[in-house]
């Protein structure tokens, strides 16, 4: 089975309670400022099929009996915590089920630069003022999905808060990717954690809101 789809073959422990926040010389501000937020959680997440167990995929947990994308879990522990609005990101054409073929096409988007068109519609996105941005490491990198969604909507002068899931490598670069695609955007401090910690990570998601203000 080809693991390069998410991780670096070294697998590195992270601890839910201290999220990997630093990628390179990128501006993070520590806290949102201000109160009364109209909040947007937006992640990009693939489960993959039952036939692939939870410790070998990046995508792929399971808390207390349900199947959620890793990146799905934290999403809904951010919505719960904040009242934000939850939106998947969804590509106009579904990734394969198989993960072969899955890794096969996240690869050849990669190597192309191709960003695949998305389906997701998000009603009154100028309205939001607070971006939630998540998902997992593909191939060292965002899926390239993840800039089909900068393409379509423009988060320059919003307030961005990403969260990342991963198997060992971390932010990879993504935080210097978003701030390229909109330099304009304020970056806050961002939760990145292991997939090895993902379901027991809930603690760990609700100490890192509240440090960055983001508590209700």
């Amino acid at each position: 089975m080809a693991t390069l789809l998410f991780v670096s073959s070294v697998i590195v422990a992270c601890s839910d309670d201290e999220p990997n926040n630093q990628d390179g010389d990128t501006d993070i501000e520590e806290a949102v400022p201000g109160t009364n937020h109209k909040i947007l959680i937006a992640y990009f997440s693939e489960p993959l099929p039952d036939g692939v167990d939870a410790v070998t995929s990046a995508s792929r947990v399971i808390v207390d009996g349900d199947l959620y994308g890793s990146v799905q879990y934290v999403a809904t522990v951010i919505g719960e915590v904040t009242g934000g609005d939850i939106v998947r990101i969804q590509t106009a054409q579904p990734y394969p089920g198989n993960f072969d073929d899955l890794a096969d096409q996240a690869n050849n988007e990669r190597q192309n630069d191709i960003h695949p068109a998305i389906a997701t519609e998000i009603d009154n996105f100028d309205n939001y003022d607070v971006v939630f941005v998540g998902y997992p490491i593909w191939w060292y990198q965002m899926p390239m999905a993840m800039y089909s969604f900068f393409d379509k909507f423009d988060c320059n002068e919003k307030t961005l808060i990403p969260f990342s899931t991963h198997g060992g490598s971390g932010w990879s670069g993504t935080l210097e990717d978003i701030k390229g695609l909109v330099p304009n955007a304020t970056m806050v401090n961002g939760y990145s954690i292991s997939r090895n910690n993902t379901a027991t990570s809930r603690n760990g998601i609700l100490n890192w809101l509240q440090e960055i203000g983001m508590t209700e």
